[in-house]
């Protein structure tokens, strides 16, 4: 009975109306959001001829304004109206949806084209990510952030689970285009959702409005001075530079082929899925934060050594869903430490910087793994990946302070 009672009681942000109503329109957004992912991804690898290099860069294109502007875009979400901003952000995806999926119709589509809507999608995420991360944050009481970070990661990871794979089949029978139409049709209800929440969310959640020039420097500092945050931001770093950054090249580890493309991202949400579904309701019992996110790295790693050294798509399959088992693990836990023990006056900020090490990192991380694959092979590089993470993540575990890290929500002050 008390396993059941762990379990329910993680999905009690699912009783939260605006929770509810934001989500929804989100999951739409999301499935759209992977159905453009995969087709733009498999598109640059036919285009360019076959390069790994190619979709690199265009991961890479994805990620310069995280590093360009990281954290001064994402305190916008300390200095305006956070749904009015994600309303606007929502409204921008919508059109480089509705652009591309005109260029593909007409076929008109270049090269060039894809690179340029990457890099707007890019500009966009930065604003986006840690404003949505923030805006839950807004939706829910302190003690629930934990659950409702794993609400969202199940959210997420569920249309990863059917995004790729939806895709895949769509490209496949039907061509890119219905990939583009099919997000610019899914693009929309995130909007109508945001629009209804007008008034709905109490003056106590709503940022204050600050001076931003200083805020980029003090959430560094912040983070720079924290022990516990610098560590999380380390372990989030190597996790995505050497295990997540492979996701972004799938198609050219596939080498195109839509289908396997879509089984093996597929895959990975699916593994994220069950990990919330099953692993975290139980797993978030444990405040030993440090030794559970370098075991999950270490797991990921180990996971993609094998998929490296078998090379079987189906078994492939297989270890990138074992690999998706920490993804979400990982991203809860370190998520909602970070914004518990971020200042709340610099919390958007301080997500910026964790998008950076996240989000931001996978794309240039992506361009050089794809160039090894162009010189080395896709097995020798998903083993060298795998490797590197599951080393660090042992280094990691042999520090003292980080094995010993215990962290919940309790330790931070209220207005965190």
């Amino acid at each position: 009975m008390k396993l059941l009672n762990d379990w329910l009681g993680f999905f009690k942000p699912l009783q939260v109306k605006n929770l509810q109503i934001f989500w929804s329109g989100q999951a739409c957004a999301l499935i759209g959001m992977w159905l453009q992912v995969t087709a733009m991804g498999i598109l640059v690898y036919s285009i360019s001829g076959g390069s790994a290099t190619a979709v690199g860069l265009l991961a890479a294109l994805n990620a310069l304004p995280f590093f360009l502007g990281g954290m001064l875009l994402a305190g916008l979400g300390d200095r305006f109206d956070r749904r009015k901003l994600l309303i606007i952000v929502q409204s921008v995806q919508w059109l480089v949806a509705a652009v591309l999926f005109l260029l593909t119709f007409v076929d008109a589509l270049q090269l060039w084209h894809l690179y340029a809507a990457g890099l707007v999608m890019g500009i966009n995420q930065t604003v986006g990510f840690p404003t949505q991360q923030a805006f839950v944050g807004d939706l829910i009481p302190r003690k629930q952030l934990q659950e409702a970070v794993g609400m969202y990661s199940l959210v997420f990871n569920t249309c990863r689970a059917v995004g790729p794979a939806l895709a895949g089949y769509i490209i496949a029978e039907w061509g890119a285009a219905t990939a583009f139409g099919g997000n610019v049709l899914a693009s929309l209800p995130l909007i109508g959702c945001l629009v209804s929440l007008k008034g709905r969310i109490s003056e106590a959640a709503a940022p204050k409005k600050q001076r931003g020039s200083g805020r980029k420097v003090s959430g560094l500092k912040a983070v720079l001075s924290t022990r516990s945050l610098l560590f999380i931001m380390l372990s989030a770093l190597i996790q995505n530079i050497c295990g997540q950054s492979l996701y972004q090249i799938v198609p050219a580890l596939m080498h195109g082929n839509p289908r396997n493309t879509g089984l093996i991202l597929g895959a990975v949400g699916a593994g994220a899925m069950v990990s919330i579904l099953l692993v975290m309701p139980f797993a978030r019992k444990s405040d030993r934060v440090g030794a559970k996110l370098s075991s999950g790295t270490l797991w990921m790693g180990s996971a993609l050594c094998v998929a490296g050294i078998v090379n079987v798509v189906e078994v492939q399959a297989l270890c990138f869903f074992f690999a998706g088992l920490a993804t979400s693990t990982l991203f809860v836990t370190s998520s909602s430490a970070v914004q518990l023990l971020a200042p709340p006056e610099r919390k958007s900020a301080i997500l910026g910087l964790f998008s950076i090490v996240t989000i931001g990192v996978q794309p240039l991380a992506a361009m050089g793994w794809g160039a090894v694959v162009d010189s080395l092979g896709v097995q020798a590089t998903i083993i060298m990946a795998g490797g590197l993470e599951a080393l660090f993540s042992i280094w990691m575990l042999s520090v003292p302070f980080w094995r010993n890290f215990r962290f919940t929500p309790d330790d931070c002050p209220e207005g965190a």
